[in-house]
């Protein structure tokens, strides 16, 4: 992995792995939709304004604008609706370590969608295991109270899925486009799914404190304007399942936060859930090193400021 590449990588963990304990704070002023839609809108303005003060240019071309347009209502239009709602009964950590599943899901469509990164007899194991850890995860819900508890895990267990096929679709057909005005277009159409929810939620009381004002600009500005700039980079450069597998290091760091800073209890049960899932999002790595089958990325004839 060249030098940049590991600084960028490292870089998306760490911030990603914050982002968790953010979204519980925010959901927990306001209401969830709504503090979802006003990310989207931040982020898509943000990266608008960078796009066109570089003069970056924008996807073109039909096909290409509905797959930007497709990722974008995966990430942060279907996916934000499901995690900031359901960071109201599940603890942070716990919702990202169903996110740590994405590598397992991406090794399962990449053995039928990308060229080389194929499924071997440690990788169907892996899956065997992690998929048994999600079991355990989803069988957490009856220790929270409420009764969307069980909807919200098993929601979360099948979320990664959609992140899977994203990764995917953005390594296979969005390797030349610019990642800030690609994501400023697919932030904006996320924004727009989130409407009808946020809509739904305009009578319910809200709180602006200051710390959900510092969770929305930290969500927008960092967690999404610079981490999703340098995922959709990465992408360019690296497999789907090596790209997912820091997911590995984000569940890590979120735990950690959620534990320590947001008081949030971890059981046993959790702590088996998790283990199993990665156990198997390691081992799947140690199954899935080799060199990339496609060689080196393409370089963008554009720089960006991700560049």
């Amino acid at each position: 992995m060249a030098p940049r590449v590991l600084v960028a990588y490292l870089a998306q963990v760490a911030i990603w792995g914050t982002t968790w304990g953010a979204i519980k704070i925010g959901v927990a002023a306001v209401p969830p939709w709504i503090f979802a839609f006003d990310r989207s809108v931040l982020v898509s303005l943000a990266l608008t304004s960078v796009a066109l003060a570089f003069r970056l240019p924008f996807p073109r071309g039909r096909r290409t604008l509905a797959l930007v347009a497709i990722s974008g209502s995966i990430n942060s239009g279907v996916c934000w609706a499901l995690i900031f709602w359901a960071e109201q009964f599940v603890p942070s950590g716990l919702v990202a370590v169903f996110g740590a599943t994405a590598p397992i899901w991406t090794a399962l469509l990449a053995h039928f969608l990308v060229r080389g990164d194929r499924l071997t007899a440690a990788k169907i194991g892996a899956l065997a295991l992690g998929f048994g850890g999600v079991a355990a995860l989803v069988g957490t819900s009856g220790e929270m109270s409420g009764g969307p508890a069980l909807l919200a895990t098993v929601l979360l267990a099948l979320m990664p899925l959609t992140w899977a096929i994203s990764g995917i679709l953005m390594s296979r057909a969005l390797r030349d486009v610019s990642p800030i005005p690609a994501i400023a277009i697919g932030t904006a159409v996320g924004g727009i799914f989130l409407v009808p929810f946020a809509l739904s939620e305009l009578a319910k009381p809200a709180s602006w404190s200051a710390d959900a004002i510092a969770a929305l600009l930290y969500l927008s500005f960092i967690g999404s304007g610079v981490g999703l700039v340098l995922n959709f980079w990465l992408y360019r450069r690296l497999r789907p399942t090596t790209v997912m597998l820091s997911q590995l290091l984000i569940t890590v760091e979120a735990v950690l936060i959620g534990a320590l800073f947001l008081d949030e209890r971890i059981t046993p049960s959790m702590l088996l859930g998790a283990a199993l899932v990665l156990v198997a999002v390691a081992l799947n790595a140690r199954a899935g090193r080799g060199p990339s089958p496609r060689g080196p990325m393409p370089e963008s004839a554009v720089a960006t400021p991700a560049d």
